[in-house]
């Protein structure tokens, strides 16, 4: 072996390699789970308005799936996605950042609040957009066996 190269494992993929394919197939388990996610939270939004709830299910299922934002941004980074999916991917955790403090918002500056829906549609829109420009379903299982099915390799 050449110092300095990576090692390559016996099916011919280096670790570096794998590691950018496992990212990739887990950016785009990801990116497809917070968009259904963003669906959901709108059908708890119905909920609420419709059933005369307070909220909490809406803002607590916020808080339970929000943590996929930094995990796609991670998952982008390290799979190495075109700049304009990771510029898009750090985008929406911003927005959804955003979108967790615009409710408190609402007794001081009600018209900033406001911004909580269209900011939910932006978040949905790009969500849309990412999950469309994660690696095809078709490929998963391919790069799932030429990685090895997830084992770590000798």
């Amino acid at each position: 072996m050449t110092p300095g190269a990576a090692p390559v494992d016996p099916a011919g993929m280096g670790r570096e390699d794998r590691t950018r394919e496992v990212a990739r197939l887990g950016y785009g388990l990801v990116a497809w789970a917070f968009l259904a996610c963003v669906l959901v939270q709108a059908y708890l939004v119905g909920v609420d308005v419709f059933s005369e709830g307070d909220g909490a299910a809406h803002r607590d299922f916020a808080y339970l799936y929000g943590w996929l934002t930094p995990v796609l941004v991670l998952l982008a980074a390290a799979a190495r996605l075109p700049r304009g999916t990771r510029a898009l991917t750090i985008v929406l955790l911003v927005l959804y950042a955003v979108q967790t403090v615009l409710p408190s918002q609402k007794d001081a500056f009600p018209l900033l609040a406001a911004l909580h829906t269209p900011n939910a549609l932006a978040i949905f829109a790009i969500a849309i957009v990412l999950a469309r420009r994660a690696p095809p379903l078709a490929n998963w299982r391919e790069a799932f066996r030429r990685t090895g099915g997830g084992r770590p390799r000798a």
